[in-house]
């Protein structure tokens, strides 16, 4: 099974790689801001994402900085999943978005596990691949709309890998107002969606100004009707993507039934 592509968003894994990740993972809390993993090192953790969000950064190796930034939420890898099968030597960071809990998981382990299905070899040995893929497609997305466009998409993604049942509250009628649970700090948002701090922080001001989001007991507040629209102008980017994944499906389940015949 191939992961869906999802822009600016770490791939999620198969449920039944979950549910190994599970088995054999050691929970680890992290606060918000901590960072978890630097690259190039010694030593460096896989690790599975069971709740928050952990920030990715590939670094300029001269100024070390962030340069291209995407987000692991739940069901996702983070950590040194880049050298599972190919030894990657760039420059990384990931540090916490949000309190986060991951499950740090034993590679090698994971990799004698994964040889014994053919299905979970081809999802792991991909991994670092979609991921790229999710990338660019973010990359992507940051000139194709507007920047509130964009983050009013970036921000529903979040709340559909966070919390997919609150995210069905947006096509309910009857709601005017769907819960964020978490709240980003604007600054790494504005390097996820490629523009300045201060057109971030002029959107979110526009919308508190006209009622579109509301702050109540350290909740964030999405108006539905409003909301709606930018999930409306990602859709046609998301369909497109899943075709392109069908296709790519439909043509590898041909080679093998090609390589199959030819035995």
């Amino acid at each position: 099974m191939t992961p869906e592509v999802i822009p600016w968003m770490s791939p999620c894994l198969s449920q039944s790689m979950r549910f190994v990740l599970t088995g054999i993972g050691h929970p680890v809390q992290f606060r918000r801001g901590e960072v978890i993993y630097a690259s190039p090192g010694l030593f460096g953790s896989l690790m599975y994402v069971r709740s928050g969000f952990v920030v990715k950064a590939l670094l300029d190796p001269v100024r070390d900085e962030p340069l291209l930034l995407s987000i692991a939420g739940p069901g996702a890898f983070c950590g040194n999943y880049e050298n599972l099968y190919v030894r990657d030597r760039m420059p990384r960071r990931h540090w916490c978005l949000t309190s986060t809990e991951v499950l740090v998981v034993n590679q090698e382990l994971l990799l004698k596990i994964a040889d014994q299905t053919s299905e979970w070899q081809r999802e792991l040995s991909g991994y670092s691949s979609v991921s790229s893929i999710c990338d660019r497609m973010g990359m992507f997305l940051n000139y194709s709309g507007t920047v509130e466009e964009r983050l009013g998409a970036l921000l529903l993604l979040m709340l559909h890998s966070e919390r997919p049942s609150v995210m069905a509250n947006l096509f309910a009628k009857g709601v005017e107002w769907v819960e964020l649970p978490f709240y980003p700090d604007k600054g790494t948002l504005a390097r996820l969606l490629g523009c300045r701090f201060e057109t971030v922080n002029g959107t979110v001001r526009q919308w508190v100004e006209h009622d579109d989001i509301r702050k109540r007991s350290r909740k964030i507040w999405l108006r539905r009707r409003t909301f709606l629209k930018y999930w409306e102008w990602l859709m046609p980017f998301l369909q497109q993507s899943r075709a392109e994944e069908r296709a790519a499906q439909a043509l590898e389940e041909a080679r093998r039934r090609e390589e199959y015949d030819s035995f």
